[in-house]
């Protein structure tokens, strides 16, 4: 464990790091490469699922299954949207943040 003196110092250039390059701090806080990663995998699947649902639906002439399968779009359209945005927020520089490559 740190003294206080340390950690306060550990803070103070967190801090002054944060506030001249908030994308550069953002890279390095919170989530990890491999999270994005399984979180872009889980975003894909999702999609092929919600096309499933629609084509089985459609095919199957099964009301329920085009519903759900609408809605679940909306939502992923909605979902890729809010990525995008985030995506953008975090770098302003219009660099990548290395959180969001695949």
């Amino acid at each position: 464990m740190l003294p206080d003196r340390e950690r306060n110092a550990l803070r103070e250039i967190e801090l002054e790091l944060q506030a001249s390059d908030p994308a550069f701090a953002a890279a390095f806080a919170g989530r990890t490469l491999r999270e994005a990663r399984r979180w872009n995998l889980l975003l894909v699947l999702c999609d092929v699922t919600a096309v499933v649902m629609l084509v089985v639906g459609l095919f199957a002439r099964d009301a329920a299954l085009v519903l759900w399968g609408t809605v679940a779009a909306g939502a992923l359209v909605a979902w890729h949207i809010a990525r995008a945005e985030t995506a953008r927020k975090s770098a302003p520089d219009g660099t990548t943040a290395a959180t969001d490559s695949l």
